[in-house]
């Protein structure tokens, strides 16, 4: 069981990495096939299928970026059960816009995980604000 918390927690370190590295597949592929992403309270939406999420991190975040990077941390996994898990992550994020503005969020990830072919991956993730953003649209 430590060897898949530790796993979970590289999850998040993967994605973070590749997301600000721009590796879009790689960043998306941390999601399940069915994988849900629910953004709605930033005014984004709701992903559902690692396809709709590859295409929202593509055509809306990367677009509209030159830079991002994610600090995780106060990572709490509440629950392993077989190929099933439950946990939370904090994330301070910073971006500079492709118009040369500026963001930062301070965002909670509640995530369910799911192992698929032996790796950890992301069922479903729903992002809520942990403190006013700044420079975010509302």
């Amino acid at each position: 069981m430590s060897d898949d918390r530790a796993e979970i927690q590289d999850l998040n370190s993967r994605y973070a990495i590749a997301f600000d590295e721009r590796r879009l597949d790689e960043s998306a592929g941390c999601w399940t096939e069915d994988g849900i992403l629910d953004e709605t309270e930033g005014g984004f939406g709701l992903f559902e299928g690692r396809d709709a999420i590859r295409t929202f991190f593509r055509d809306t975040l990367m677009a509209n970026s030159t830079h991002v990077v994610h600090v995780m941390f106060n990572h709490l996994i509440t629950r392993i059960d077989g190929d099933h898990a439950e946990g939370s992550v904090h994330c301070l994020t910073e971006i500079i816009k492709t118009d040369g503005g500026y963001a930062r969020a301070h965002v909670k990830y509640d995530d369910r995980y799911a192992r698929a072919g032996g790796e950890w991956k992301f069922a479903a993730r729903v992002v809520t604000s942990a403190f006013p953003a700044q420079g975010m649209p509302n």
